[in-house]
């Protein structure tokens, strides 16, 4: 008879762009645990994305709330254990760690076993109380004061001086450089996580983060250093790298040896550019969202974990290997309505196998910008999986601004990665055009390039604009023209809502404001929330008056020169990916249901709908100003009113089509064959809006620094056969 697999139960599935530990650290046991293995995702609801991750999680189950109360949780912990019976339990949510410690006892009595620390140990380094811990401990910490009463955030700003770090009680954290900023940031994270808001002082200098594993007698089984190479705008590790400086070492180990640890544990360090010393800033009960890092770096720190609760005093993993690195991406996939229902229903649900996707090769070269999740996800990602599928593509070549570029490190989706000019300097803007031709003039030259496919609205213009040289060389595009993108913009749709609409479509009431006594007024005419939009690019809801003028000051830092006031539409959100061809016609296009949204207003999870009357207008409403190309249709439909509001049209894919190919209508393959003349390929109607849900989740990829130091020195990168 053969024993059934190790089963593993975990949380931390969620987070969306921000993500949390538990996917991370389930795909670093699937990677390497030798045996067979079972893993049981406990998530609070159905839309934590990363649950859904093909390959990782077996089955899904809904949990309640910690704030139900430890007798909940236990209860549905034991109803899931009599089904799927549990042999670990790796709780991985700061939140968690306290209440499954109380629980480990019983748990322990009914086979489920843990290494977590004691509550009152967790709570002696929460992040209200770690200055203390630090000072009675002699640790050295950045300055930091709770404030409970966010009337007093001014005046202690100003007294702490600026820029300064905003943190929530439990979790965020936001620099701010002003006091009206640091007001802005602590309502925000004080409404999220309660308590008031901890201001501390801004160390400059590098950060660093040492992840450990405790045994149960507190010493340490493996620990792993890590340093931030590249921080997003919101300071999170976007790409990190190990590293062994013997000096932090020693001092997570004399920090571990006061904390009466067991099982993970992380440490946040800033290293202060002027004296060199560590300042540490955090510890967290849990591992760094980062841990599948420690797979690349050959130490795989959950799997440490998880043989210690099997087998205590088991073999400490091999030293980790310094340099082994990491950039965050995303992974997308489908997953059937039925199986998130079946998880709303019932409380347990199947994660779907991994779809295998083939493709053919075929003789065309394309070249795409906007390749990067650094910040946000940018479309060429997915406008090259898309392509990856698309049978007439046989090379795609990312087109890369910077280093940090993730999709530097998708040898699967790019043969190779070549660099094009960023105009940093004013002598660098004034030969902009002439730069950027000479680039990819160069780049045709050496890797072949048909076709190029701008993804980011900044460069719509300037591609344009280089259209007639570009087509000289062998270069094709199939671009929207200015005066077609000037109707539809921004500032040309707040021109059209002083219209009655076109057909079912309405438009949002919009003004421009350039001063305060604009934003004022905007205020006084829109009321609470407004939405505040830059013309490039940016936007942001605000709650109150002062917000928008706080918004409207960074939206002017960000170069934005024209902002524009709009009423807050409350109802579903829509969005229509579009490929039209020369003649203005609408080739191909796929609609869409927002499901869930990130913090910043990005579709991380949508299924596929039939809108026939808003396709026929916009069909209308494109041909009469003679797009061409691709575009990104935004839409809301009024909760109260039920008519549809068209929000924005963007010249370039949007960023979650990448779904596109998955229900075998590719939008970018349609927009490779347009821009060439060729006929459309055929769509399958039947699948377009079949019920699977688009699914995005940040997943941590192998980096390497000799990659990012070729795109610097050589101005490519090449992968060879994929």
């Amino acid at each position: 008879m053969t024993s059934r697999p190790l089963r593993v139960a975990m949380t931390g599935f969620g987070g969306l762009d921000n993500p949390e530990p538990g996917l991370a650290a389930a795909r670093a046991l699937r990677a390497k645990w030798p045996g067979a293995l079972e893993i049981e995702g406990l998530v609070y609801d159905a839309w934590s994305t990363g649950a859904w991750c093909p390959g990782i999680a077996d089955r899904l189950h809904l949990v309640p709330p910690i704030a139900h109360g430890d007798v909940a949780v236990l209860n549905r912990i034991l109803a899931i254990h009599r089904q799927y019976p549990i042999d670990v339990l790796i709780p991985c949510l700061d939140l968690e760690v306290p209440v499954f410690s109380r629980l480990a006892t019983r748990l322990a009595r009914e086979g489920i076993r843990t290494l977590l620390t004691a509550a009152e140990d967790v709570a002696a380094v929460t992040k209200v109380n770690l200055y203390g811990f630090c000072y009675a401990h002699k640790i050295l910490t950045p300055h930091t004061v709770h404030v409970r009463d966010l009337s007093a955030v001014a005046v202690h700003a100003d007294h702490f001086g600026y820029p300064l770090w905003v943190k929530g009680t439990v979790a965020g954290a936001k620099k701010v450089v002003n006091r009206e900023q640091a007001f802005f940031e602590a309502e925000a994270l004080a409404a999220k996580w309660g308590g008031g808001v901890l201001l501390q002082e801004a160390i400059e200098g590098s950060e660093h983060v040492v992840a450990m594993v405790a045994r149960a007698d507190g010493s340490c089984l493996s620990l792993t250093q890590m340093r931030k190479i590249g921080l997003n705008a919101r300071g999170k590790g976007v790409v990190g790298a190990t590293v062994e400086d013997q000096e932090l070492k020693s001092l997570a180990l004399e920090i571990l040896a006061k904390l009466h640890w067991r099982g993970p544990l992380e440490l946040e360090f800033v290293r202060s550019q002027s004296s060199g010393r560590f300042y540490l800033i955090e510890i967290n009960c849990r591992f760094p969202s980062w841990i599948f890092l420690t797979e690349f770096a050959r130490t795989n720190m959950p799997m440490a974990l998880l043989r210690e609760i099997m087998a205590p005093g088991s073999r400490a993993p091999q030293p980790t290997r310094a340099g082994a690195m990491y950039a965050r991406d995303v992974q997308e996939a489908t997953v059937p309505a039925e199986s998130i229902l079946a998880l709303k229903r019932t409380g347990t649900a199947l994660v779907p196998p991994p779809v295998v996707l083939r493709y053919r090769r075929g003789d065309i070269t394309v070249g795409l910008t906007g390749i990067s999740a650094f910040e946000l996800t940018q479309p060429g990602l997915g406008v090259a999986r898309c392509l990856r599928l698309a049978p007439e593509v046989g090379r795609i070549i990312g087109l890369a601004y910077t280093p940090n570029d993730t999709g530097l490190f998708r040898r699967e989706w790019f043969d190779a990665c070549c660099r094009i000019p960023i105009d940093d300097t004013p002598e660098d803007k004034a030969r902009g055009d002439e730069r950027l031709l000479d680039h990819l003039t160069r780049i045709k030259m050496k890797q072949g390039m048909d076709i190029v496919i701008p993804n980011l609205d900044l460069e719509i213009d300037r591609f344009q604009r280089l259209a007639p040289e570009l087509a000289r060389y062998g270069i094709q595009t199939l671009l929207p023209d200015l005066k077609a993108r000037q109707k539809l913009s921004k500032v040309g749709l707040s021109r059209l809502s002083t219209r009655r609409g076109l057909g079912s479509l309405d438009f949002p009431d919009t003004t421009i404001v350039r001063s305060r006594r604009d934003v004022a007024m905007a205020w006084k005419r829109f009321g609470m929330p407004m939405i505040l939009k830059g013309v490039d690019a940016r936007a942001a809801r605000v709650y109150s008056l002062e917000q928008a003028l706080v918004v409207m000051a960074r939206f002017k830092e960000d170069g934005e020169t024209t902002i524009l006031a709009q009423p807050t539409i409350f109802g579903e959100e829509f969005g229509v990916g579009v490929v039209c061809d020369r003649q203005g016609r609408l080739v191909e296009c796929l609609p869409l249901k927002k499901l869930l949204m990130c913090e910043r207003g990005k579709t991380w999870s949508a299924i596929s709908t039939p809108l026939s009357a808003v396709v026929e207008q916009l069909s209308e409403l494109l041909q009469s100003v003679g797009w061409q190309g691709p575009a990104d249709v935004e839409l809301i439909r009024d909760a109260m009113t039920d008519r549809m509001s068209l929000i924005e049209i963007n010249p370039r894919f949007p960023a979650w089509i990448g779904y596109a190919a998955m229900l075998d209508v590719n939008l970018p393959r349609q927009l490779v064959l347009a821009t060439l003349n060729r006929p459309a390929a055929a769509t399958n109607t039947e699948k377009k809006f079949q019920d699977l849900v688009f699914m995005r989740t940040a997943e941590e990829i192998p980096a390497a620094a000799a990659t990012m130091a070729a795109l610097i020195n050589r101005g490519e990168v090449v992968h060879g056969k994929n």
